[in-house]
């Protein structure tokens, strides 16, 4: 039995070639693996009454430009008395299914666009009577997996097909189907999946504080209903200042790697500023920052050892393509915040979480009920601190109108907690980079200093990271 994926999804292209990042495959784990295992024989078993000797999955990501791997049919030997079966499930995720044609400059849809999209299977199989290699039966099944609708203001597993339980349920239906005693067996099957959530801290206040809903325009323009306030987050700009002269440093590294062989670094640091902004569509009114860094890019230097015709060495050193680039913000400057030509805030950047922040298990459910809340494997770790374009985490501290702030972004960049006047005043989930939910905690005080705080953390300063 053969279980055959794409392992990728598309997040970007450059130049026609595209960019890919990994998804998850729930086949991949062994206890989903032998749930769907079963699922099979079952299935056979409701059929023919029949028992499979020692079936296991052979998994293969081996998909070439979207073509899956062949299915190989073909019975080399029967033996008499026994059935052969040959079954393989092709799981293409959320892109179509061309199992006959080869597309390498085909192009598919981003990941962002993708939330609606079906998951896509296929099931074949064929089954020989080892005594004569008769055909006893053959199918061929294409599965559509539809998410049902994301509930509002909830934070979708993008890379995650669906809740484990859901994935398997759907599973065991088609292939029950798919091995159904009937004159015309099943060619296509549509069925519900129910989407995975992030399970965030602020899902344990949602019925206790005030709901605030936001609607996103064109991945700038931010509308927030409760208050009426409407802004559009300006393009970042950001400029060369300066150069760190790292001469000697880089001089004392290539020597140690040709006298000893260690690798080193090749040092570069760079001077920058970012100048962030938003506008404030209601009033018409301008806010911007401008937050200094240091970025530095560190390129891994090794020892190359070469002979000559009589025999003697000699070495140089080389860049191996090891390279690592990181930008630091000094913790303890104070930026600025400008409204038109005015003056109304400072803050300062810290990278890194707050000395509060408790680094728990993420959690998943349906979005609806309390009782489909499960940890989330660690396998998926990764996919989740992946899904927002800036994971990590910072905060802003400072002051607006004379008034204390802290902005706090946390858990892989999909939530914002903000505090006025040192109380919790609000939190917000973010998806796709933006607001989609917010909780306020507390009735408003000032409802100037929380609206330039609610939209100043709107903007992108995970870039800074």
């Amino acid at each position: 039995m053969e279980y055959a994926f794409n392992p990728n999804l598309i997040v970007n292209y450059i130049d026609f070639a595209p960019i890919y990042t990994s998804r998850v495959v729930l086949a991949n784990d062994s206890v989903v693996a032998e749930k769907m295992r079963l699922s099979v024989l079952s299935a056979l078993n409701n059929r023919w009454n029949s028992t499979v000797l020692n079936p296991k999955w052979d998994l293969n990501a081996g998909f070439l430009f979207n073509k899956p791997p062949r299915f190989k049919s073909k019975l080399r030997k029967g033996i008499p008395g026994s059935w052969h079966l040959f079954l393989q499930v092709i799981d293409n995720g959320p892109y179509p299914i061309d199992d006959e044609h080869f597309k390498p400059f085909q192009t598919f849809p981003l990941l962002e666009t993708l939330d609606k999209a079906p998951y896509h299977l296929k099931i074949k199989a064929v089954i020989y009577d080892g005594s004569n290699e008769a055909v006893l039966f053959s199918n061929e099944m294409t599965v559509n997996l539809k998410r049902t609708k994301i509930p509002v203001g909830q934070v979708l597993i993008q890379k995650v097909p669906a809740l484990t339980d859901s994935f398997l349920q759907a599973f065991d239906t088609a292939i029950q189907q798919f091995f159904a005693a009937t004159e015309t067996p099943s060619k296509t099957l549509t069925l519900d999946i129910t989407p995975a959530c992030l399970f965030l801290g602020v899902d344990k206040t949602l019925a206790k504080a005030q709901k605030l809903n936001f609607v996103s325009k064109n991945d700038s323009v931010i509308e927030q209903i409760q208050l009426k306030k409407e802004w559009v987050m300006l393009k970042n700009h950001t400029v060369q200042t300066g150069r760190k002269n790292n001469f000697e440093s880089n001089l004392f590294n290539s020597s140690l790697t040709l006298l000893t062989g260690l690798e080193t670094d090749k040092i570069r640091e760079r001077e920058y500023q970012t100048i962030f902004g938003f506008t404030d569509l209601k009033d018409s009114i301008s806010y911007y920052c401008t937050i200094p860094f240091i970025e530095s890019v560190r390129e891994e230097k090794s020892r190359e050892v070469s002979r000559d015709d009589n025999g003697h060495k000699s070495y140089t050193t080389y860049l191996n393509g090891n390279r690592t680039v990181t930008r630091v913000v000094d913790s303890k400057r104070t930026h600025f915040l400008v409204r038109d030509q005015d003056t109304i805030g400072s803050f300062r950047f810290i990278s890194g979480n707050g000395s509060n922040f408790k680094n728990t298990i993420p959690q998943c459910w349906d979005g609806k009920k309390e009782s489909t809340i499960t940890d989330i494997p660690k396998s998926w770790f990764a996919m989740i601190s992946n899904q927002n374009s800036y994971p990590n985490p910072y905060i802003l501290e400072g002051e607006i109108y004379k008034t204390p702030f802290r902005i706090e972004k946390c858990l892989a960049g999909n939530q914002i907690n903000i505090q006025i006047n040192n109380q919790d005043i609000a939190s917000l989930k973010i998806y796709n980079n933006l607001p989609v939910l917010g909780l306020l905690y507390v009735p408003i005080a000032d409802e100037k200093v929380f609206s330039v705080v609610l939209m100043f953390s709107s903007l992108p300063f995970g870039s800074l990271n």
